[in-house]
């Protein structure tokens, strides 16, 4: 009787293990490519892995799906749900080709195909500096609080009031990505064309704990597209100004 006993105990624990082992597997295929992500929001480690795994529970699926929302709901936070901020309410034309590869992670949220140039990424970054220079009196540039602290990040001024709809941000507005592709605030209108015309995609956190308009905006591939990304940061600047000064475009 004490044979059989511990013949089923040793079968019990051989099923366990080797039910076990394709999970452990999955988990440790799914943590590489995590990581290969880059550091982004959230610990560069296991911890931050986890912390993203539990963030699943929350996030939304339609990141692509324009307006998953009602805009007359959101008016009384956002403002009216038709308003543009582009020049003239002129948006760019659907994005050429196919969208990028965006993986699944909840935090970092990056673009791992059709990544911009160095090059490419400095003058981003070279705008955004000029941006923030004219516009002083109500932008500033500081260490991201959503990304690494590496990463510097477009915010609204200290004393200039932060609509509600960005408390979640604190405040922060933009920031590019070292693979070209952008973290950017826009009003409801805007975020739901450039995402319909191929421009864009939301965050999953986007309208769970940071702005509906919270998108990822993908890296310019050429110097046409790099125009349009300095239109969309000059839409957002616009928007989260909206009722205050005036964006000054630099040259």
């Amino acid at each position: 009787m004490a044979s059989l006993i511990q013949d089923k105990t040793r079968l019990t624990w051989a099923a366990i293990t080797l039910g076990g082992i394709p999970i452990l597997s999955y988990a440790i295929t799914s943590y590489r490519a995590w990581l290969r992500l880059g550091p982004g929001g959230l610990p560069y480690n296991v911890f931050g892995f986890f912390i993203n795994s539990a963030l699943h529970l929350i996030a939304r699926s339609d990141i692509r799906a324009p307006a998953p929302y009602n805009p007359d709901d959101l008016a009384p936070l956002y403002g009216p749900g038709g308003t543009s901020y582009f020049e003239n309410g002129t948006l760019p034309s659907a994005r050429s080709g196919s969208r990028p590869n965006v993986p699944g992670a909840v935090a970092p949220q990056r673009q791992m195909t059709e990544q911009a140039t160095q090059e490419t990424h400095q003058q981003m970054k070279d705008f955004l500096v000029a941006l923030v220079k004219e516009n002083a009196d109500f932008l500033q540039l500081k260490p991201s609080g959503l990304e690494n602290a590496s990463q510097q990040a477009a915010f609204l001024a200290d004393g200039f009031a932060i609509p509600g709809h960005m408390k979640g941000t604190r405040g922060e507005f933009l920031h590019p990505h070292e693979e070209g592709s952008s973290h950017v605030v826009l009003g409801l209108s805007d975020s739901a064309r450039l995402i319909e015309l191929g421009w864009a995609e939301r965050h999953k956190l986007s309208g769970v704990i940071i702005p509906w308009g919270y998108v990822l905006v993908y890296a310019p591939r050429n110097a046409e597209e790099l125009g349009v990304w300095k239109s969309i940061v000059i839409a957002s600047a616009k928007f989260v100004a909206a009722g205050g000064p005036k964006v000054r475009v630099p040259q």
